[in-house]
C-alpha cells in the first residue's frame, strides 16, 4: 500500500508483517500525563483513533486513510462514511471509563448510582440487549471441584434495570485480574492475566456462557508446527485480541501483552474447533508495547504500538480477495489521483471509482 515501505513494483505478501511509515498526530503518542491508550477501530480503509481526555471532558478522533496515506479529524469526514455508532460512557468505582456502542432505538439509560457501579472492569461486551462488565475473577478448588466466581455486572440497554449476576470471592481463592475478555457469540473467554504472585498461563482458559450463566474450562493444545521457541504462547497480562473466521472455523488472535520480563510482541491464534494454538508471527522491534489491534472484514489485522514513538504494523491473516489486491495496487501507484478517463485507460473497472472516492 502507499503508506508502506515498498519497492517500485507492487507485491502482495499475505501472512507477513509490514510496517506502515506514517507520522502520527501528537495526541496518539503516549506520555506520562496520558496513560490511556486510544481506542482503535478499522472501518474500510480508515484507521480510527479515539482519545478520551478526562481532565478536559472531551474526546478527540483522528483518522488515517491507509489508501491515500492521509490524516483527518472527525469533523472533516462524512459521518455516513464512518457509520459512527451511538456511545455511552460510565465509570467503575475505581475510576475506569467504560465506553460502549448502542443502538439508537434502545432506550436512554437511566442514571445508575455511583455506589452501584462495578468496582473494576477488565473487559465488557454487549449481548442480547445487555451490557456486561467483568471484574476480578476468583477460582476456588475443593476436593478437585473447581468453581469460578467473577464480578459480573449487567445493564439492560432497554431501560429494564441493572444487576450483579455473579460476585467474586475475596478469601481462600485464586484471584485473577488484568485479563482480556474475548466474546464469541454467547461465550466469553478470559485470556491471560495475573494472580497475586504470578502470570496466568494460556494452557487452560476459563469460559463463561452468557445464555445460561455457566462456567467451563477450555484445555488448549500446543502448536505442533511452531517455529517459535515455545509451542504455547507465553503467559502475559492484557493481550490485545480479536476474532477471525477461517476455513477451519473461528479463531481468537492474540497479540502483545506484558510478559514476565518484557513486552510480548508475538502473535498467536487459538482455533475454537480444535483448541490448538498456532504461531503466526513476531514483531522484531525492541521494547515495542502493543496497545491495540483492529481488523478489516477481509481479515487484515492492524497493530498499534509504541516504543516511545507511534508505530503501526499490519498482517493479512488470510489471502485477500483479488479485488482488494487490485485496489491496493491502485493505492501503491497512487492512481487514485488520476481523473476517471485516465483510470479507464489503465483498465480500472468503473465500479472501483466509488471506492476511490471514499
Amino acid at each position: 500500500m502507499s503508506a508502506e515501505e515498498k519497492s517500485d513494483c507492487f507485491t502482495q505478501k499475505p501472512y507477513r508483517l509490514s510496517k506502515l511509515s506514517i507520522v502520527s498526530p501528537n495526541m496518539l503518542v503516549r506520555t506520562s500525563a496520558q496513560n490511556d491508550d486510544p481506542k482503535f477501530e478499522c472501518v474500510g480503509w480508515k484507521l480510527i483513533f479515539t482519545k478520551e481526555f478526562e481532565c478536559r471532558n472531551i474526546t478527540q478522533t483522528n483518522i488515517y486513510n491507509v489508501f491515500t496515506s492521509t490524516w483527518s479529524t472527525l469533523d472533516q469526514e462524512d459521518p455516513e462514511s464512518l457509520d459512527e455508532p451511538h456511545r455511552h460512557v460510565f465509570k467503575t468505582r475505581y475510576g475506569k471509563r467504560i465506553v460502549y456502542s448502542y443502538d439508537k432505538d434502545w432506550a436512554e439509560l437511566p442514571e445508575i448510582p455511583r455506589l452501584e457501579h462495578p468496582l473494576e472492569c477488565y473487559g465488557s461486551t454487549v449481548h442480547k440487549d445487555y451490557l456486561y462488565t467483568f471484574g476480578d475473577l476468583s477460582i476456588s478448588e475443593e476436593f478437585n471441584d473447581r468453581k469460578f466466581f467473577c464480578e459480573i455486572f449487567r445493564i439492560s440497554l432497554k431501560g429494564l434495570g441493572h444487576e450483579y449476576i455473579s460476585r467474586s470471592l475475596h478469601q481462600d481463592s485464586d484471584r485473577r485480574f488484568d485479563y482480556t475478555v474475548v466474546t464469541v457469540q454467547e461465550r466469553v473467554f478470559f485470556v491471560g492475566g495475573q494472580g497475586f504472585d504470578q502470570l496466568v498461563d494460556l494452557v487452560e482458559i476459563p469460559v463463561f456462557n452468557l445464555d445460561n450463566c455457566t462456567w467451563s474450562t477450555v484445555k488448549t493444545k500446543p502448536d505442533r508446527c511452531s517455529k517459535s521457541v515455545q509451542n504455547y504462547p507465553e503467559a502475559r497480562v492484557s493481550p490485545s485480541c480479536l476474532v477471525i473466521d477461517t476455513a477451519l472455523g473461528q479463531e481468537i488472535v492474540i497479540a502483545g501483552g506484558n510478559g514476565k520480563f518484557d513486552n510480548c510482541t508475538d502473535i498467536w491464534a487459538l482455533n475454537l474447533t480444535t483448541y490448538e494454538w498456532r504461531f503466526i508471527n513476531v514483531i522484531e522491534e525492541v521494547n515495542l508495547m502493543i496497545m491495540r489491534v483492529a481488523q478489516t472484514p477481509e481479515n487484515c489485522m492492524y497493530i498499534c504500538g509504541t516504543t516511545g514513538h507511534f508505530e503501526i504494523y499490519r498482517i493479512w491473516l488470510k489471502i485477500p480477495p483479488l479485488e482488494t489486491m487490485c485496489l491496493e495496487a491502485i493505492s501503491h501507484y497512487k492512481l487514485y489521483k488520476l481523473p476517471e478517463n485516465d483510470l479507464l485507460k489503465f483498465r480500472v473497472p468503473p465500479r472501483f471509482f466509488e471506492e476511490l472516492k471514499k
